[in-house]
């Protein structure tokens, strides 16, 4: 019992529940069991152990199982984080963010089963479940040592580069966030045609209804976030040699994004297959982690060349 609450153990279990909590929210929006305990938080339908046993009830209550137990373990790791891993520069900050976005993805979660909310809200949960599923990757990797492992600190990225990695990490944001919307407004399958959006058989932009053009809109993000991923990566190739680390991780980047593209043509064509939606969603958070790395290698060359 006591290695199990050793820092890499830990660390690992974090990583894994948060990866839990991200995939059980979206399924809990793909199967629509938002409200499988009705209006009662953290009750499910007032009772502490439910006794009306229904589909929904059981997705939306092991989702907040889940959560709880999340919730235990990203304490411990903060904790571990903070007292033995503070020469680390960015452990504080990640701490910190972890702990901030934890909490808003908790209260949105409530929020959602307390109050009716709008879609755009609810899309908004899945970004920011994003963005502390990434703090807790990146936190993993601290306390597995990878920086020393790989030499990572000894990398000095240019210029150019670290603005790619910049602007797709806001870019990236803005894709997810879309296709948030898209299961938000009900919209993954009103196109039933892919890569286009055939309606009675013409490609007509004006009778496209609002779902359409939001399903619409996300696969143009979607298309240009994939053409932008390999082209950085046949650029990076041809041009930094010396890159060894940043060029085979940015590899395993665009594979994800492959995935990802290939997943979400599925979804369409297979008439959303809860498990490919849910890999869908998978391999966006973990290319989105990926890129949050990149984003922390990328700082790390900003401030050593200012210094």
């Amino acid at each position: 019992m006591k290695k199990l609450f050793q820092p890499k153990p830990v660390a690992l279990i974090s990583l894994i529940s948060m990866l839990i909590v991200l995939i059980g929210g979206a399924l809990v929006t793909k199967t629509g069991s938002g409200l499988g305990c009705g209006r009662s938080w953290p009750l499910c339908n007032g009772e502490l152990i439910p006794s009306n046993i229904t589909f929904e009830l059981i997705i939306e209550f092991s989702h907040r199982a889940t959560t709880g137990l999340a919730i235990i373990f990203v304490g411990l790791l903060t904790i571990i984080a903070w007292r033995q891993y503070n020469y680390i520069k960015e452990t504080r900050f990640l701490v910190v963010l972890t702990i901030v976005f934890f909490i808003l993805q908790s209260l949105l979660g409530a929020g959602a089963v307390l109050f009716e909310q709008t879609s755009l809200i609810k899309a908004l949960h899945f970004g920011i479940s994003l963005v502390s599923f990434a703090s807790v990757f990146l936190l993993t990797l601290i306390i597995f040592n990878i920086d020393e492992k790989f030499h990572t600190e000894q990398l000095n990225l240019p210029k150019n580069l670290r603005i790619q990695f910049y602007s797709l990490f806001v870019y990236t944001l803005v894709v997810v966030y879309s296709g948030a919307l898209v299961r938000h407004k009900s919209a993954s399958l009103v196109c039933r045609d892919w890569p286009l959006c055939f309606n009675d058989q013409a490609f007509l932009f004006s009778s496209l209804t609002l779902e359409q053009w939001i399903q619409m809109g996300h696969r143009l993000l979607a298309g240009l976030l994939f053409i932008w991923v390999i082209t950085l990566l046949v650029y990076m190739w041809r041009k930094y040699t010396n890159l060894e680390f940043i060029k085979k991780s940015w590899l395993i980047a665009s594979f994800l994004i492959i995935c990802q593209v290939l997943l979400g043509a599925l979804v369409v064509i297979t008439l959303m297959n809860e498990v490919i939606a849910l890999m869908h969603s998978l391999f966006i958070s973990l290319f989105f982690a990926l890129l949050c790395y990149m984003l922390l290698l990328a700082r790390r060359s900003a401030k050593k060349n200012k210094g």
